[in-house]
């Protein structure tokens, strides 16, 4: 992969990962990474309500 591929990928994750797969905390507890409720409350995959918060999460 070219660096300037590589610079275009970009991803999000939980805050709470670490602590998740340290064993601190239980999945259900993870807060998700595009709503950042836990548990997840984001609209249904694929619906335009969907596709606006992932826009409003990357500062687009």
């Amino acid at each position: 992969m070219s660096k300037k591929n590589r610079d275009e990928i970009s991803a999000k994750w939980s805050p709470d990962l670490d602590s998740y797969v340290s064993g601190e905390m239980d999945a259900s507890q993870i807060r998700c990474a595009l709503c950042a409720n836990a548990p997840c409350q984001c609209p249904e995959f694929g619906t335009p309500e969907y596709f606006a918060l992932i826009e409003r999460r990357h500062g687009k």
